[in-house]
C-alpha cells in the first residue's frame, strides 16, 4: 500500500520534475512558469478559456492568476474578450504572438510525457489511466478546506 506521504512525495516529485523541464525555456524567454503554465493551459483546453477556470484546475490563487493575465495580454499574448451573453465574463484567446512559445512548450510537455512513461507499455499506460482517473475521483470526493470550483473570480 502506498502510503498518503508517498503519494505527496511522487506529486512532488512530479511537479519539480515538470519545473525542471520547463525552467530554461522560461528563463530563455523571460516568463515566470505561472505565465508559462497559463499560456500552456489555455492552449491545450480551449473550452476552459477563464480565470476561474484557471484557478479551479490549476489551483492557482486568483490575485497570482490575474497579475499574471494583465502582464501577458501586456506583453500581447493573451487577449481578452466579453462573452456574448454576460460581458462581465472575460474569455481569454492565445494571440499568435504567443504561438511559438506554446509550440514551443508544448514539445517539452511531450517529451516530458514521453520521459516519464518510457518503458511503460500501452497496457500499462492504459492502467495508469485509469489509476489516475480513479484517485482523482477520490480525491473529488475528500472534504476540502475551501471549495476552489465556489471561490472567487
Amino acid at each position: 500500500m502506498i502510503t498518503a506521504v508517498q503519494f505527496y512525495a511522487h506529486a512532488q516529485s512530479f511537479k519539480d520534475a515538470y519545473a525542471a523541464a520547463m525552467r530554461p525555456l522560461c528563463q530563455r524567454l523571460e516568463l515566470s512558469q505561472t505565465a508559462m503554465d497559463i499560456l500552456l493551459f489555455l492552449a491545450n483546453n480551449p473550452s476552459m478559456d477563464t480565470a476561474r477556470d484557471i484557478c479551479t484546475y490549476r489551483h492557482l490563487k486568483p490575485a497570482l492568476v490575474s497579475f499574471h493575465i494583465d502582464a501577458l495580454t501586456q506583453n500581447g499574448l493573451l487577449q481578452r474578450r466579453s462573452a456574448p451573453d454576460d460581458r462581465r465574463k472575460l474569455h481569454l484567446t492565445c494571440t499568435e504572438k504567443a504561438a511559438p512559445i506554446i509550440a514551443q512548450g508544448q514539445a517539452i510537455q511531450e517529451e516530458f510525457s514521453r520521459q516519464l512513461t518510457q518503458g511503460l507499455s500501452p497496457e500499462q499506460l492504459e492502467i495508469l489511466a485509469q489509476c489516475f482517473s480513479a484517485i482523482e475521483q477520490n480525491i473529488a470526493r475528500l472534504p476540502r478546506v475551501h471549495n476552489r470550483e465556489k471561490g472567487d473570480l
